[in-house]
């Protein structure tokens, strides 16, 4: 952006010739490839910032298991906290467009560095389960919300054209590092014990720190630049109005009208924020529900499961195993169709409503079934499941909407996601808690997938008609 916003400059004030032009983009070419060799800094940070913030998630289970049982807490504070740190994720994002009004992306970044680390060392403290829709839900929610879209922004500011490359790796070695964690959190807790887990968790949230110090871009100085004439030329309308508004200050009309010109700027800033316009659009509001639904009952689903397996009498081994293995099959189930994507063209939605519709039928299977070698056996289907359910999700949104519209199309996304986990997480634990039993959670956790198994083929129905 600032070498564009150089060369327009360049253009609208002298008047170069096409030799200057040409060597002005020489310039901004030989600094996009010395950009590139940041440009995987900036991966290694996000791979950083990802394994930190958020790579326990999926051992939630395995940590807390014990700590339920011996505080008797309940389950249903459990999925509230996914729950609530679902919906301060989309919430952290449009925090992070606040603050990029007026700083840099780092800056922002490092902010929800602060946080997630201020929820990671409170959340040691803990007496109950109760606490974690705020140490969790809250702190690290809105922390890590401010995080990613800093990571994605940043990455996609140093590549172009290997954007997808970039990031495909960025996931693949994420879900390597991540197919060890079940064993390295069991390794912990049975050496150190269940705070000082918590604690080292805390320490290595740290690492998020310096995983934003490398999203560095030289775009602040255009911007503050761009900015600040904006702000000159606001200012002087601000100051001509306040000037005329002094000469009657018992004007109370005057006053109206000038509380009801900000009440419509707010108005209009929520919406261009959020695009709520998107919201008239039926297809995107039947992919949306959908698509929240789906996404709500598979994390729900792997954080619950190592619980399921404690209830069936699996030992820590087991269930660490378990975990691994699922995490491995995702691996494998990204780099499969990233192999199979390359060959064939695929739709993204059918490829979400098959992989919905098989996931829908393997976790009924799961849910008969308690021998080790056949859970771990359907453990591995769902991982590969999950892997196509994860890559295609972002795409479903982006495919749909124009390039322009696809933030606010998916912040509108994120904040339904979110207010459906607030939603039904509750439910879910409240489920486990009156039945004492796992299984009728898992059972409401699958009906989940109905929205989306049931109202896109409706969709398609009308549309062919």
């Amino acid at each position: 952006m600032g070498e564009l916003n150089t060369v327009n400059s360049v253009e609208e004030v002298s008047q170069p010739t096409r030799a200057s032009l040409r060597s002005v983009k020489e310039d901004v070419l030989k600094e996009k490839v010395d950009r590139n060799s940041w440009g995987y800094v900036v991966g290694f940070g996000t791979i950083i910032t990802f394994i930190a913030g958020i790579g326990h998630v999926n051992s939630f289970g395995l940590i807390y298991n014990d700590f339920i049982n011996e505080t008797k807490s309940t389950a249903k504070s459990l999925t509230s906290a996914h729950g609530v740190f679902a919906i301060m994720l989309a919430i952290g994002g449009i925090i992070l467009n606040i603050i990029a009004k007026k700083y840099s992306l780092r800056t922002g970044g490092l902010i929800g560095a602060v946080l997630l680390c201020s929820g990671s060392f409170s959340t040691i403290f803990i007496t109950n389960t109760n606490q974690l829709p705020i140490t969790f839900g809250v702190f690290q929610g809105i922390g890590f919300g401010i995080m990613v879209p800093v990571c994605y922004s940043t990455l996609n500011y140093y590549f172009v054209r290997k954007r997808t490359t970039v990031m495909s790796i960025c996931k693949a070695i994420q879900g390597v590092l991540l197919m060890w964690y079940p064993q390295l959190i069991k390794k912990i807790m049975s050496v150190y014990g269940f705070r000082e887990t918590l604690f080292l968790l805390a320490g290595m949230s740290l690492h998020t720190f310096p995983g934003m110090l490398a999203m560095i871009t030289d775009q602040k100085k255009p911007r503050n630049i761009i900015r600040t004439a904006n702000d000159l030329e606001n200012g002087k309308q601000c100051e001509n109005e306040d000037l005329l508004l002094s000469k009657d200050n018992g004007d109370l009309k005057e006053d109206r009208n000038k509380s009801v010109m900000v009440l419509e700027k707010i108005r209009q800033k929520v919406v261009e924020i959020l695009n709520f316009k998107i919201l008239k659009d039926a297809v995107y509001c039947n992919i949306c529900l959908g698509q929240s639904f789906v996404n709500f009952s598979d994390l729900t689903f792997f954080i619950l499961q190592p619980m399921l397996l404690f209830q069936y009498g699996y030992d820590r081994t087991q269930v660490a195993m378990c975990i691994s293995i699922c995490a491995a099959a995702d691996v494998g189930g990204r780099f499969a169709l990233a192999i199979i994507s390359s060959i064939f063209n695929i739709n993204t939605r059918i490829l979400f409503y098959l992989a919905t519709l098989l996931t829908f039928l393997i976790r009924l299977l799961m849910l008969q079934i308690t021998q080790f070698v056949w859970m771990a056996t359907v453990t591995g289907a769902l991982g590969v499941l999950r892997a196509w359910l994860h890559v295609a999700s972002p795409l479903l949104v982006s495919n749909h909407v124009s390039h322009e519209d696809f933030p606010g199309a998916y912040a509108v996304y994120m904040l339904a996601a979110g207010t459906i986990n607030v939603t039904f997480s509750p439910i879910i634990g409240l489920l486990k808690d009156v039945y004492q039993d796992y299984v009728p959670a898992f059972y409401a956790l699958t009906l989940c997938c109905i929205p989306c198994l049931l109202f896109w083929p409706i969709e398609y129905v009308i549309k062919t008609k």
